[in-house]
């Protein structure tokens, strides 16, 4: 091992050599170990874990949606459009607008959480399902399938707007996603590294192209005194009403004495007309509660000699609903005196042709009342 040239230095240096080999060799993470971790760190979460949790919220989401669409159903619809008309007056615009959000808003909603997913932190992701629940269970109840046509699901005084706005709603959703397959693959063919806000945009961009279509499609809604009203006068069985006040508003404040038997409503419609067959007045007032449901059940205590507020002398009263409206009808003679039992005949004459007018103008059919039981013209 002596070497002049200095064969013992060889010999140590070898040795030294030796073990930083199996320093490096004892140092070397094996292939199937598992992570270490260092300075009392835990170890990070496993990838399966994550897609176990996010698995079983899908299915739970799946199971809620599935189970609340069948629970819900008609309440739900019913509930849903009497908040939209009760914040839109149920106007056909509002109504349209409302329709074109229950669909558009959970399909954007969506796209967004999609599209942001890899960049939320794990914590948010169960929250953003959440949220999502309510949003798409809301709109399922209004997209037509299987025994039910969109007819079936939509209801209220502004049933055709709201349709209008949903049918629209999809048509946009469609264009949305065929314009976001194209531009995903135009991207990959070239290369094209896209931000993450751009399919969120151009599906945003696709529904309100859709929203400006519905809104100028969308019919109006004899909701206003305007379009429930329209004529100045209008002649049947041969005796001319003519139409001398009208207006309307958002609620019901004025039209009974008191407070809280009107609770919920939405609009008021009031007019006045008078008559050549006699010196007849007839004082309609016409209050829009958001769903039938409603109007039938503030029908319900009123009896039907109720009379409106602040009229002056004696009146015929008569309460009733049609549709979504509690009509109030008030009639008597000009001057205000008393009525004598062979006037209630074409006084009631007068309130009816005014009240048929009005219904035949929210549904679309204009019926001339028939003279029967004793109320007809005074002048047959």
């Amino acid at each position: 091992m002596w070497n002049p040239k200095g064969g013992r230095g060889r010999s140590v240096d070898l040795v030294a050599q030796a073990r930083a080999d199996a320093e490096r060799r004892h140092a070397a993470p094996r292939p199937d170990a598992a992570p270490q971790a260092q300075d009392g760190a835990e170890p990070p979460a496993r990838p399966a874990r994550a897609g176990l949790s996010l698995g079983a919220l899908l299915a739970f989401g799946l199971v809620t949606f599935v189970v609340a669409q069948a629970a819900l159903g008609y309440v739900g619809r019913d509930r849903i459009q009497g908040y939209a008309c009760a914040a839109t007056g149920c106007t056909g615009p509002g109504m349209a607008t409302a329709g074109w959000l229950l669909i558009t808003v959970p399909f954007l909603y969506v796209v967004a959480a999609v599209a942001l997913w890899s960049r939320l932190p794990g914590r948010a992701r169960p929250v953003l399902i959440l949220l999502a629940a309510p949003l798409v269970v809301g709109g399922f109840l209004f997209v037509p399938g299987g025994r039910n046509d969109l007819d079936d699901l939509v209801d209220g005084p502004a049933r055709y707007a709201t349709a209008t706005g949903i049918t629209w709603a999809g048509a946009g959703v469609a264009l949305a996603v065929l314009t976001l397959l194209v531009v995903a693959v135009l991207a990959e063919n070239r290369k094209v590294a896209l931000p993450p806000v751009w399919a969120s945009l151009v599906a945003a961009g696709a529904c309100l192209a859709m929203l400006g279509v519905a809104l100028g499609r969308v019919e109006p809604v004899p909701v206003t005194a305007e379009l429930a009203l329209p004529e100045r006068t209008f002649t049947v069985a041969g005796d001319t009403l003519t139409r001398t006040s009208t207006d309307d508003r958002r609620g019901c404040a004025g039209v009974l004495a008191g407070d809280g038997r009107l609770d919920g409503c939405v609009r008021t419609v009031r007019g006045s007309w008078t008559t050549d067959d006699s010196d007849a007045v007839v004082r309609l007032a016409a209050v829009l509660f958001p769903t039938e449901a409603v109007a039938r059940e503030r029908r319900g205590p009123l009896r039907s000699g109720t009379a409106q507020a602040g009229l002056a002398g004696e009146t015929v009263d008569v309460v009733s609903t049609s549709g979504s409206w509690v009509l109030f009808v008030s009639v008597g003679h000009a001057d205000g005196r008393a009525i004598a039992r062979s006037d209630r005949g074409h006084l009631m004459w007068a309130a009816s042709q005014v009240a048929y007018r009005f219904i035949g103008y929210q549904v679309g059919l204009l019926v001339a009342p028939t003279p029967k039981d004793g109320i007809g013209p005074r002048t047959p």
